[in-house]
């Protein structure tokens, strides 16, 4: 029974406890959740439609204020610090020099406005090619999350609950696994997915999961067993060809994730880009000097800090499994969110068909008892059945 499957999956989806019926779904409102779903503040906006995604992070123009009250505590900021204290020794002795030993010679400045345009390019370049990266990842999760679903609700449709018990709960440990695979993580967190893995698979399965080096592609091959195996639950080799198209689907983001891991931005790229960006900045208050004076420090400072924070944003969203943001260390891809709406989800599909059940909902009958023309809309057409449900009754009550 799909009963016996949420009792299984339960411990590790840290799902709310159903209210009046054992296959009540949980409810999105709550009051952690009561915000408004459109709010555009920065800061945490509240999903209702998924209480996994509770984490996201958005920004709006009005944030500026909070934006510049906290530069001094950026991320990027920390992780240019470097060349950005170069350049300001750099522009400190010209500034010195030029007010101590006497005017130094003005460089012309066409070269820099030349090479500006070049190095301008690289940078889009690279940072384009870096979001390129996180954004393929992105998609890719999306696609493990629609096929997991979709596996989870073919499992409960071709056979009943409990026989699917085994795939669904390597569905929902499938996640979990890829993540650690590409990310690792500390050991705080490889702890507690451990515990995950423990509470949804059986011991056997969980041991025989943690003698092998590539897990994904282990419950991905036990996946497909279960799955041919599952003809004597009556499943069809036609069902069973649907079952592994979408393991197929699912290996083959686990390769298109292991080729975005495996294959960084090529380094002579971003070497030269890094080469040429440090030249052409320390360079730069040659040309400035005469014209600023002293104010070539602050305009050095805002210069190298615009430039260098663009090619850092390039690095850190160029590895999107292990990129983490903010003062809070929190991962650029929310896997770990991912991972629990899945579990989550797969829970859910194992009760919707005795959910539906419960509630009376209409069904496909063999015999339909209308015989009339549908009418338009889908309000006359509910009435329409609801009647002759109800006649039909009255006349078998009636014999």
């Amino acid at each position: 029974m799909s009963l016996l499957v949420a009792v299984h999956l339960a411990p590790a989806l840290a799902l709310r406890p159903p209210a009046t019926s054992p296959f009540e779904l949980p409810c999105a409102a709550s009051p952690r959740n009561s915000f408004a779903i459109g709010a555009c503040r920065s800061g945490c906006i509240v999903s209702k439609f998924s209480p996994a995604y509770d984490s996201t992070v958005r920004y709006a123009a009005a944030d500026w204020a909070k934006n510049m009250r906290t530069l001094p505590t950026s991320l990027v900021l920390k992780r240019i610090s470097s060349p950005l204290l170069f350049n300001l020794c750099i522009t400190s002795i010209v500034c010195t020099c030029h007010k101590t030993i006497g005017p130094l010679p003005q460089l012309v400045a066409l070269p820099h406005t030349l090479l500006g345009n070049a190095l301008g390019l690289l940078l889009v370049f690279r940072t384009n090619a870096a979001y390129d990266r996180f954004w393929e990842a992105r998609k890719r999760w999306a696609i493990v999350t629609s096929e997991a679903r979709a596996l989870a609700s073919l499992a409960c449709i071709f056979m009943r609950p409990e026989q699917a018990l085994p795939m669904l709960s390597l569905i929902a440990a499938f996640p979990v696994v890829l993540k650690n695979y590409l990310r690792g993580g500390s050991k705080k967190a490889q702890a507690r997915d451990a515990r995950r893995l423990k509470a949804l698979l059986a011991r056997e399965e969980n041991e025989a999961l943690s003698a092998v080096v590539n897990q994904p592609q282990f419950v991905l091959a036990r996946l497909r067993q279960l799955a041919y195996a599952s003809s004597v639950a009556g499943v069809t080799e036609k069902e069973r060809e649907m079952l592994l198209k979408s393991t197929c689907v699912l290996g083959d983001c686990v390769s298109a994730c292991e080729r975005i891991y495996n294959s960084p931005i090529p380094l002579a790229y971003s070497r030269h880009t890094s080469r040429f960006l440090v030249l052409y900045v320390s360079t730069l208050p040659l040309t400035l000097i005469t014209s600023l004076g002293w104010a070539t420090v602050p305009a050095m400072v805002t210069i190298c800090w615009a430039l260098f924070g663009i090619f850092e944003i390039g690095n850190l969203i160029e590895e999107p499994f292990t990129a983490v943001l903010g003062r809070d260390h929190r991962p650029l891809l929310p896997l770990t969110e991912l991972c629990r709406t899945i579990r989550r989800d797969v829970r859910a599909i194992a009760q919707y068909s005795r959910l539906a059940s419960s509630y009376g909902a209409p069904t496909i009958e063999r015999k339909p008892t209308i015989n009339e023309n549908f009418p338009e809309s889908f309000t006359q057409l509910r009435e329409l059945v609801t009647n002759s449900s109800s006649d039909a009754s009255g006349t078998a009550s009636g014999f």
